[in-house]
């Protein structure tokens, strides 16, 4: 392991794989409690009332739902925070399995049909198993330190996966939806986790400066409003050595949209984007901005302190399985020629999607 992880009173707190100490990350609110968590407007210490956070230093309050704190700020964001918090307030007080739980959150969705929510709570449900090969793969040295945050995380499918796997690190999550985060803690449960939570932007994080060893963020950047604040927070909140993982598409791919699956989006002004989306689909594209493969290593570069890389991944087998005969062939075509160093410099300017993985420097 490397340095372990910062305590509040600026001592020390064993890592958190084995023999840890997991009173740091307390699942519940122990009034006069110190929280792991730090206050996103000035990042003092929150210490914990009976039912909210208390910042020591600004006297700012934060509520909390099902256990889980509401460290939201006020900011630009694809969702609507009071609905958000309404929504998650009637769905943490159900008692309903797990799958009717995720199935009742798709259902809510304007305009989606029976077919659609069943695919998309079947893809929640399954998604922990599926993960695992990228938890022992690209995301291993991410997730194999002593506390990692997965930024990003939605109904808590990788850190379930890494609950599964019992992975040395400890994970936690944070996500802009509460709503989710109420899935993700129950999902993480299921899975022999233990749920460290907090809603709250990715552009301000509620952590102390070089609290993780390894931050993983996953089809997120394209989604913040700010990317470059975004960024720094990672930066800030990573310490040297620390291991960076994140995933995009690649604005400029040759393969259709990935969120509204209309071809040539990305090759048009930002202007003209959602304009465009729009008038093929119907489909908003108001809260996503794709990065090509230039654009990604200038906000890197300009933004963090991580020296990193930008991989072409395959097109993983099973999503190829489920292609026409015909496009499986052509995944599999892609996915043998890729991989060639000589073609590199191509498939950085046209390829689908892009990995990006760092060690943050001194």
């Amino acid at each position: 392991m490397d340095a372990p992880l910062k305590s509040l009173d600026g001592g020390r707190t064993p890592a958190a794989s084995t023999g840890a100490d997991h009173s740091f990350f307390p699942s519940s609110f122990v009034p006069g409690q110190a929280s792991f968590w730090r206050c996103p407007h000035c990042r003092g210490v929150l210490e914990c009332r009976k039912e909210t956070l208390e910042c020591l230093t600004c006297d700012d309050h934060f509520g909390q739902v099902d256990g889980i704190p509401d460290l939201r700020i006020p900011g630009e964001s694809w969702i609507d925070f009071e609905e958000d918090l309404a929504i998650a307030r009637e769905v943490a007080a159900t008692d309903l399995p797990l799958e009717d739980l995720v199935r009742s959150i798709y259902a809510r969705r304007p305009g989606w049909e029976e077919g659609l929510i069943r695919l998309r709570t079947r893809q929640v449900l399954a998604a922990p198993e599926r993960l695992h090969e990228d938890v022992a793969g690209w995301l291993a040295e991410a997730t194999s330190e002593d506390s990692w945050l997965d930024l990003g995380c939605g109904p808590g499918m990788l850190l379930a996966a890494a609950a599964d796997m019992k992975r040395s690190g400890y994970g936690i999550g944070v996500d802009v939806s509460m709503t989710w985060l109420v899935v993700a803690k129950r999902l993480i449960a299921a899975h022999g986790g233990r749920p460290i939570l907090a809603a709250a932007l990715g552009e301000a994080l509620p952590l102390a400066d070089g609290t993780l060893s390894g931050v993983v963020s996953l089809d997120v950047i394209e989604h913040v409003d700010r990317p470059d604040v975004y960024l720094r927070e990672i930066d800030r909140v990573t310490r040297p050595g620390g291991r960076l993982a994140l995933s995009t598409p690649n604005r400029f791919s040759l393969a259709p949209e990935p969120h509204v699956m209309v071809w040539g989006v990305g090759l048009l002004p930002r202007r003209y984007q959602a304009r465009y989306v729009a008038w093929r689909s119907g489909k908003s594209y108001d809260s996503t901005c794709l990065l090509g493969s230039f654009g990604l290593r200038r906000i890197l570069k300009r933004c963090t302190r991580f020296a990193f890389m930008i991989i072409i991944p395959p097109v993983p087998e099973e999503e190829v399985r489920r292609f026409s005969s015909t496009k499986a062939n052509l995944a599999r075509l892609y996915n043998r020629i890729s991989g060639v160093v000589a073609l590199r410099a191509i498939f950085l300017l046209i390829g689908p999607f892009f990995r990006i993985t760092g060690v943050k420097g001194a």
